[in-house]
């Protein structure tokens, strides 16, 4: 039965709707500002230990299920601009999802040209039932002039771009680079095919007049991360240095597999192409130094403060310390606990909490870990978050977790200020203020 709670007021909305039945779980979270509403659907559509759905109907249920997941925000299919799916094996898997995915789009009446944006990544859900879970983002305009979508194709690596008009910003999603040769006897080295997916990253973005410094975001996947991380590292470096990236973006270095099998790296972006007016600022918490100290190019976290919400990326977050060590080795437990307490110190100077976060990953190094995590959760009152659980190596040996999260806080329409989804009792909004939230399990 839905149980509705709401307080009768004005923009800004959050609707965060949870799904939990015996044999599926997800979550929609809906964020309204004044031009749109962004929706995050996070869908595993198997749960149960004993759930006897085959990769093909855990599919098919979920694009069944994915226009109404959507109706909850009043959205439909043609609103959907990035999807990942987290595959158990792409091997057995990959030709029916694609065959199951453009029947769906088919079916809703989007061409296949214009679907949304797609990364596609191996890296197993940690439930054993599940053979895939899937990540949506989409954007329900206010009206047909308040926003714009775009889709480039570039045929030369079969990578998407989707550029986002919203009010006077324009945010560009680039999905599934990679740097593999086109001779398929010959995919290249890892460290040729990381340093040609960097490459291909400045070609991508020099279409659309901008140059790699204006990337706040990137999501970063390596085969085999334990013996080729600190080669992607030095790929990484030296092309920061040519481009002149001195602000380093927020990121997450994680190991995955990929689609075809021949390529050993692969990056998502996002940039702000027109930053001016909008405040942009790297992210820092006492509990964890700077990743760059050891090497690696990338922020804790990136602030971005626009005119109707502030976006808070939070970069792969790990069980490191203030100096920059692995601590709690060999305890999946504590390692767990120091990677929220992390999260928890990057959101707080920005007034946000584990309740902001719309989107969230999880990597678990072992799918063990899984009980234990879910426990601490509720231990810290972490609930009902979109949170992504699979099993895959870290950027080191002796880390057996990290977590990345997108977190918002839409800005009141009267005041220009971010609304958190919760804060303390004493600056809650009294009834008839600036924000809402619904709840709204189905």
């Amino acid at each position: 039965m839905s149980q509705v709670t709401s307080e009768p007021t004005l923009a800004p909305l959050r609707i965060h709707c949870s799904c939990e039945k015996e044999t599926c779980s997800g979550e929609v979270v809906a964020i309204e500002t004044a031009d749109t509403t962004e929706i995050y659907v996070r869908c595993a559509p198997a749960l149960a230990p004993e759930n006897e759905l085959d990769f093909e109907q855990q599919a098919q249920r979920f694009y069944r299920c994915l226009p109404r997941l959507l109706g909850q925000a009043e959205a439909d299919m043609s609103h959907v601009v990035l999807e990942r799916v987290f595959f158990e094996d792409f091997a057995k898997d990959m030709q029916s999802f694609r065959e199951i995915r453009r029947s769906a789009y088919e079916e809703a009446g989007i061409e296949e040209e214009f679907a949304p944006a797609m990364t596609y990544i191996q890296q197993p859900p940690c439930r054993q039932a599940q053979k895939l879970e899937l990540q949506i983002y989409a954007v329900l305009p206010k009206s047909p002039e308040s926003v714009s979508v775009r889709t480039f194709h570039d045929f030369e690596t079969g990578t998407t771009a989707k550029l986002l008009t919203i009010g006077d910003y324009k945010h560009l999603y680039i999905a599934d680079i990679k740097g593999i040769s086109h001779d398929p006897d010959q995919p290249g080295s890892f460290r040729e095919q990381s340093d040609r997916m960097f490459d291909n990253c400045k070609r991508l973005l020099a279409r659309h007049g901008v140059k790699f410094p204006s990337v706040l975001r990137t999501w970063c996947y390596i085969y085999d991360i334990d013996n080729n991380y600190a080669e992607f590292n030095l790929s990484r470096n030296e092309f920061f240095e040519v481009e002149g990236v001195h602000r380093l973006p927020a990121s997450t270095g994680i190991e995955a597999q990929f689609w075809p099998p021949q390529a050993l790296c692969g990056m998502d972006l996002y940039a702000l192409i027109n930053p001016d007016g909008v405040g942009v600022e790297v992210m820092h918490t006492p509990t964890l130094n700077e990743a760059d100290e050891y090497g690696s190019a990338f922020s804790r976290g990136m602030k971005i403060d626009l005119p109707d919400k502030t976006v808070l990326h939070i970069s792969g977050t790990a069980s490191v310390d203030e100096k920059g060590d692995t601590v709690h080795l060999d305890d999946h437990r504590k390692q767990i606990e120091r990677m929220l307490l992390n999260v928890r110190e990057l959101l707080a100077p920005h007034g946000a909490t584990f309740e902001d976060i719309t989107q969230i990953a999880t990597f678990l190094k072992q799918a063990d870990y899984l009980d234990t995590y879910l426990e601490i959760l509720d231990d810290w009152g972490i609930r009902h978050l979109p949170n992504t659980f699979v099993e895959t190596g870290v950027c080191r040996p002796n880390l057996l977790c990290e977590l990345e999260a997108i977190a918002i806080l839409p800005k009141s329409a009267s005041n220009g200020k971010p609304v958190p989804a919760t804060s303390p009792e004493s600056a809650r909004p009294a009834p008839g203020g600036p924000h809402r939230r619904m709840t709204v399990p189905h």
